[in-house]
């Protein structure tokens, strides 16, 4: 193992290592610098590669996917050391940067500037909180109104599992001292598993591991009990009952043929080897990653061979699944809302999430993050300043604005406070207020740059990106109830029922969930109920993911005010819990639309067919003295460690920059 704080790159070969020297040509497989390469030998079962143009872009975004510098360097490692462990390099160039965005992108890129050397100022549209798309209902710092009838109890709007395969994130989170525990993907077996917290362990594709402390051999997760319920076409089954017997739930979808006896997920898995046939090889105790070079050359023919496919043309056009046994898998493992999307996207996520990884959640809510990072940038923080204007200098374009030049500054803002709620303005825009710097960063999602006017113009490419890339619709509704009962046998809801009215139990009827988190799927508007993993301390309820919904899925809620949105999703729960779920209700709720949110106008960055090739390239290149960063600039669309890789990226840019 090579110790913690070893040795690193210095500046200028990091900076090429990890693609950020403008001038120099990615190269493939393991290939000296500057050396272009040539489509590889054709492996069994794949394509030829015609296009040498498209193929050194698949190769380029494959080593960018992957964190694989032009000599082999694992990128992720360096950016483990540069956020965790040595941080930037001290600047011999001060600069006074400007950071357009308080996620966690914009608080982390500039706190590692600013411990740099740098002057840093961020501005934050948002007047109440920081954060960005990791928000968390709960009394704190961001509001002194309990959001549900119990004060302790918290929910998330946003971020709410961190898997284990996320280093950065957990990293960081062990690092600031906030306090993480399993989040339960899968319902769990009560008394299984230990409370132990191990450290955070990378294993790099190198050979180099990196770890945050000593090992924990207590860590044993607890065992998976599959009793959340999977309710379609009128079916209503466990999970485990689904697991051995498929067949009632898929004869509802009407599957035909040898499909019918094999769980939805199971066909996918299928359909989907021998995609991963290009870059791994399926071994008795799993997958194996290729040697380097055909590690990173199979990912480049997978991107070459199906970047131009949604999900629903692969699994039908490529694969000639028939369409009900894609409705059986799109219903039942999150895919519907997906279909007509990017194949990559939905691809990378399966290849990525599974029910079998280890997932941990922060106590006391994802919030506590972006809050824990927050209090050293004291007044260089300015709440309620949304941006509305950005010019710079480029020589290119030197006079076409009268607020930058060439001595400085090169980067000139306009700001504008406003009133109201974050899904609706409800007062006119207030005072406007400019802030100059040598040098920008941009975090702030593309949907929210579309409204802002630039001078000069961006580049052809980023014009497109900005306009074109593809957010998606998420919606949560949550509901708080008095008591757990997802957590009851039937005598405990006897007991719990009649101690509200004697005989009540009999008056209802269904079967007792009996689940400690996890979630079920439906097919009515509900679509995913989560169930959360742990009570919060001292309270004998808790607040429960009513529904959880993408796209399409999420429209069907958006237009919905909030109590109606309650009132739909209490009756998309009774559906599979029963009507006695109600005696427990508090009547409170939250409920969050992210494509309704002002400043997200979405909840993340998903790629539509051929934008991973068309678009993806101009979207991480800095623009004169603006550069860009948060989750849709990486290839982690949608998770806080992909905002952490584009923070320490854009860091290293701007720390680089003379």
């Amino acid at each position: 193992m090579e110790p913690r704080g070893a040795r690193s790159l210095g500046r200028r070969s990091f900076l090429t290592a990890a693609g950020l020297a403008a001038a120099a040509p990615a190269a493939g497989g393991l290939l000296a610098p500057g050396v272009a390469a040539a489509a590889p030998a054709v492996l069994p079962g794949v394509k030829a590669v015609p296009d040498d143009a498209r193929w050194q872009t698949c190769l380029r975004l494959a080593r960018e996917l992957l964190l694989v510098g032009p000599n082999g360097e694992d990128l992720k490692l360096e950016y483990l050391r540069v956020l965790l462990d040595d941080g930037l390099p001290r600047t011999t160039s001060p600069k006074k940067v400007l950071v357009v965005g308080a996620g966690i992108a914009g608080l982390v890129s500039a706190l590692l500037l600013r411990r740099a050397g740098h002057q840093v100022t961020v501005v934050e549209a948002n007047g109440s909180r920081v954060g960005g798309r990791v928000k968390t209902f709960r009394r704190g710092p961001e509001s002194d109104a309990a959001p549900f009838a119990d004060e302790r109890q918290y929910a998330e709007a946003g971020a709410m599992r961190l898997p284990d395969f996320h280093p950065l994130t957990l990293g960081l989170i062990d690092h600031l001292g906030l306090r993480r525990r399993l989040f339960y993907n899968v319902d769990v077996k009560p008394g299984t598993g230990t409370d132990v917290v191990p450290p955070v362990v990378y294993r790099s594709f190198t050979g180099v591991e990196w770890r945050n402390g000593p090992d924990q051999p207590g860590f044993r997760p607890p065992e998976q009990a599959m009793r959340t319920w999977i309710h379609t076409n009128g079916q209503l089954v466990r999970r485990a009952d689904y697991a051995q017997d498929p067949g009632p739930i898929n004869g509802g979808f009407g599957v035909p043929g040898a499909q019918a006896a094999a769980t939805a997920g199971a066909t996918l898995d299928r359909a989907l080897d021998p995609v991963r046939d290009y870059y791994s090889t399926a071994t008795a105790d799993g997958r194996v990653d290729k040697p380097m070079a055909e590690w990173v050359d199979g990912w480049a023919k997978v991107i070459y061979d199906f970047d131009n496919y949604s999900m629903g043309g692969f699994l039908t056009d490529h694969l000639g699944l028939d369409e009900r046994t894609v409705d059986a898998i799109g219903t039942i493992e999150n895919l519907t809302s997906r279909i007509p999307l990017s194949f990559m996207h939905s691809f990378l996520t399966r290849s990525l999430v599974s029910n079998q990884a280890t997932y941990w959640e922060i106590e006391g809510g994802t919030a506590e993050l972006p809050y824990a990072l927050v209090g050293e940038l004291g007044d260089d923080l300015r709440m309620n300043r949304r941006m509305t204007r950005l010019h710079y200098w480029t020589p290119e374009t030197d006079g076409e604005s009268p607020h930058v030049r060439e001595d400085g500054p090169r980067v000139w803002v306009e700001t504008v406070s406003e009133t109201g709620a974050t899904d609706s303005v409800s007062g006119t825009p207030g005072e406007t207020e400019t802030f100059t710097a040598d040098v920008a960063i941009v975090t702030v999602p593309f949907t929210a740059l579309r409204h802002v006017e630039t001078s000069p113009m961006f580049s052809y490419g980023k014009r497109r990106a900005v306009m074109e890339l593809h957010y998606d619709s998420a919606t949560k509704v949550l509901l708080e109830f008095s008591r757990r009962w997802w957590e009851f046998t039937e005598d405990d809801w006897r007991r719990e029922l009649d101690a509200i009215e004697p005989g009540l139990y009999e008056q209802y009827d269904g079967e007792a969930a009996g689940t400690v988190g996890g979630g079920s799927v439906t097919d009515n508007p509900n679509r995913f109920v989560y169930f959360p993993s742990h009570p919060v301390a001292g309270s004998d309820g808790g607040v429960v993911l009513a529904s959880y919904s993408w796209a399409a899925d999420a429209s069907r809620w958006d237009s919905l005010h909030d109590d109606e949105r309650y009132a739909y999703a209490m009756r998309g729960m009774q559906a599979l819990y029963g009507k006695r779920i109600e005696a427990f209700f508090t009547g409170r709720g939250q409920t969050q639309s992210w494509l309704r949110n002002r400043y997200a106008l979405g909840e993340a960055a998903v790629f539509t067919p051929r934008q991973f090739t068309e678009l993806h390239p101009s979207i991480t290149t800095s623009e004169g003295p603006v550069h860009f960063a948060g989750e849709h600039t990486s290839l982690k669309h949608s998770w806080i460690e992909g905002a952490l890789e584009s923070a320490v990226r854009v860091a290293l840019e701007v720390n680089e920059r003379r």
